[in-house]
């Protein structure tokens, strides 16, 4: 499987606070990110940073800017043609768990940034693959257990199980993690 997020690894640089400091206010700037502010959203997001490799930061305010609007303000909008290729549609259920203490909820936003990035690099990549290649990049920021609570959270269904049976294959089961 491509592992497309391994690009956005770089060597540690001495100015990554200020960087993440300055994509935080960037980010929480954005007129689509108000709902965030306003519902008090912003420590997961912030945790949710604080785990990204400076090289995707870096990405996600150059090449990739990456909005989360909620899936009510996409139906209001209710625009043909509306351009989404970097956005994630937060639906009600991920907005009341992103409301919790809940450590799924920095996975979630993990697995979604990853996911919009497959498809944003790797269009030809099956969906399932991209669905595990996410999960892969959510465990390689070091949010594996959080990864499992939120896998755990969902319905049941075979997908599920797969990528149940994917993280614990390549991440409980190798001693180097």
């Amino acid at each position: 499987m491509l592992n497309l997020i391994q690009k956005y690894f770089k060597k540690e640089r001495s100015d990554k606070v200020k960087i993440r400091s300055h994509f935080s206010q960037y980010f929480f700037s954005l007129p689509e990110h108000t709902w965030i502010n306003e519902r008090n959203l912003n420590t997961h997001f912030e945790n949710f940073f604080a785990h990204l490799p400076i090289g995707l930061i870096e990405a996600m305010m150059a090449q990739h800017p990456v909005v989360f609007i909620p899936s009510e303000t996409l139906r209001s909008q209710n625009k043909a043609g509306i351009a989404l290729s970097s956005t994630v549609v937060v639906f009600p259920e991920f907005q009341k768990l992103l409301k919790t203490p809940k450590r799924a909820a920095v996975a979630y936003l993990a697995h979604e940034l990853a996911f919009l990035l497959y498809e944003l690099e790797a269009s030809k990549l099956d969906p399932l693959m991209a669905e595990v290649g996410a999960d892969k990049f959510v465990c390689d920021i070091g949010l594996a257990d959080e990864l499992e609570d939120l896998l755990l959270m969902l319905d049941e269904t075979i997908e599920k199980r797969l990528r149940l049976t994917y993280l614990t294959i390549n991440h409980f089961t190798n001693p180097d993690n």
